[in-house]
């Protein structure tokens, strides 16, 4: 997590329940107690927090006009990164599967069932012909999107397509740069594949 995401969740969470305690908040943040309150003393420093003192040696938390003023900064800044990385990842995931088309290569398998995997999955309506056969991924994760079967791995989805040959493997996972090769090589055995076949977006190498 960025220091401006830090940030921003800091504010929102105070935003939200001034009586919040440093403890919920290193909680709902994911930080420790100690940078929480390095945080807020910055936030209070430079006037984006106002404190007020509560019963039972408690602190209530209101953000100033100039702490609005900077979460509404943040938000603006999160939102433009978050579109960018939307951009990017859609063009990609097309240049993927537009050489995938040309190959003739239709029936693709993805690796890993995260929020990439619904941008692949988005993306591959604009091809008609390429037939998204399976998700390999972990099992009660999260759900497969748009109705794809999520399997644990590629012997699965070989099993589900009998009389189909997979054609490709397109990663849809954060991490790809950190899977040891020899998983990799193991999945592209497993479904008859070389190296080539496996297609990575240029932003997850």
């Amino acid at each position: 997590m960025s220091k401006d995401q830090i940030l921003y969740q800091l504010l929102s969470e105070i935003e939200r329940n001034p009586s919040i305690s440093q403890k919920d908040l290193s909680r709902e943040v994911g930080i420790s107690v100690g940078m929480v309150n390095w945080h807020v003393k910055r936030f209070v420093a430079k006037g984006l927090v106002k404190l007020q003192e509560a019963p039972l040696r408690r602190y209530l938390y209101y953000l100033t006009p100039e702490g609005f003023s900077e979460k509404a900064k943040l938000t603006a800044d999160f939102l433009h990164a978050s579109f960018d990385a939307f951009r990017q990842g859609r063009e990609q995931y097309s240049a993927l599967l537009d050489l995938c088309s040309v190959n003739g290569w239709q029936n693709i398998v993805l690796l890993g069932n995260t929020e990439l995997t619904e941008l692949a999955v988005l993306v591959s309506h604009q091809f008609p012909k390429i037939n998204l056969v399976a998700v390999i991924g972990r099992s009660g994760t999260r759900s497969s999107p748009h109705g794809l079967v999520l399997v644990s791995g590629p012997q699965e989805a070989v099993e589900l397509t009998p009389i189909l040959k997979v054609d490709a493997v397109v990663s849809c996972q954060f991490n790809t740069s950190l899977l040891v090769g020899g998983e990799i090589d193991r999945i592209l055995s497993e479904l008859h594949l070389d190296r080539s076949r496996f297609l990575i977006p240029g932003f997850l190498q």
